[in-house]
């Protein structure tokens, strides 16, 4: 396992990335944090978040601890659950609810319709209104998954 300590300025660039795309940030520069394998990032010794073709994005633990309320979120029916926690694209019949602001290519949070969980995390394919006008066909790109590699793994 390749560990490799960050700088102020490596973190500093982080927040900015995640910041310009709207996506809450729960480091500062006064953080410790590592990148592992070039894939995960671990603040403080937590594996908070993730590294996804160049973006970073937040790991399921860290939404789990401060909650997806923080996110953009859709949210899916006990059908499409079992299908989602597996890896499976978002499609657009097994989702009951969908957030207002939501464009595409934004992160999203997909949870059960139940109990608001976070299930998995994605990037969306079209925007809400888009999303609500379609009966059928692929939603969100599941990129991370309770179950998955990152979520398994411990530092």
């Amino acid at each position: 396992m390749k560990r490799e300590q960050l700088s102020k300025k490596d973190l500093k660039e982080l927040i900015g990335q995640l910041e310009s795309r709207g996506i809450v940030c729960t480091f500062s520069k006064k953080n410790k944090a590592e990148k592992i394998d070039n894939k995960i990032l671990a603040v403080n010794g937590e594996p908070d978040y993730f590294f996804h073709e160049g973006k970073i994005y937040p790991s399921l633990k860290l939404i789990l601890r401060e909650g997806a309320d923080r996110f953009k979120k859709i949210s899916v029916d006990e059908g499409a659950v079992k299908f989602v926690i597996k890896g499976a694209d978002v499609m657009r019949p097994g989702v009951v609810d969908i957030d207002e602001d939501i464009s595409a290519g934004d992160f999203i949070v997909i949870t059960d319709c139940n109990h608001g969980k976070p299930l998995a995390e994605g990037i969306s394919l079209y925007g809400s209104d888009e999303m609500r006008a379609l009966e059928k066909g692929k939603i969100v790109k599941n990129i991370h998954h309770v179950g998955d590699a990152l979520w398994m793994s411990e530092l």
